[in-house]
């Protein structure tokens, strides 16, 4: 067995109890932690896991911050504009106008709510390509914007390494992010 199917094995664990896993009691928000060089074996598991989730009577709904990612650019309207002066813009003059579409109003954040919200029991939602956020935005603040939002249980797919016990380094490279208040599984 791959250590990314046991970490999936330990969050079945941690799902059958999350009241008594989370001395908290917040959001039922889990982080898978992973290599980030495992992130194309993960995303191939991905059918296989939410299948063996349906047979525990889950139904799972997947949210794409790629495909949000892309979608709020686009309804941005300023897709043409960037395109055009990337040739002679500076890399964090574009990373900083994509930043700043997606973090108006907290635009991505609130997008992810809404989707989450209108789900209800049994259903559990796999947050997928949260390496999107990089250099945008960092997990930690999506997890602080969605707390107490959340009422079914969120698995964050995190591409980092584990930093302790309640601490993070996302993608391998960020400095340490620590004191999730949220149940940290794998990146051991």
């Amino acid at each position: 067995m791959s250590s990314l199917d046991e970490t999936f094995e330990l969050l079945l664990q941690k799902l059958d109890h999350p009241d008594t896993l989370n001395a908290a009691k917040s959001d039922p928000i889990f982080y898978f932690v992973y290599k980030p060089e495992d992130m194309l074996i993960l995303k191939q598991r991905l059918s296989l896991w939410k299948a063996k989730l349906r047979e525990l009577k889950f139904d799972v709904e997947r949210i794409s911050l790629s495909d949000l990612l892309w979608q709020i650019v686009d309804e941005s309207g300023r897709w043409e504009d960037w395109l055009e002066i990337e040739p002679s813009a500076e890399v964090e003059e574009l990373n900083q106008a994509v930043r700043d579409v997606l973090t108006s109003q907290s635009r991505l954040i609130e997008e992810v709510a809404q989707r989450i919200n209108s789900l209800m029991p049994p259903k559990i939602v796999f947050l997928t390509e949260v390496e999107m956020l990089h250099p945008y935005l960092r997990s930690r603040t999506l997890e602080n914007q969605l707390h107490d939002r959340v009422p079914v249980p969120l698995i964050i797919f995190y591409p980092g390494y584990r930093a302790g016990q309640y601490g993070l380094r996302f993608l391998g490279f960020h400095a340490e992010d620590s004191n999730y208040r949220s149940i940290i599984v794998g990146g051991i």
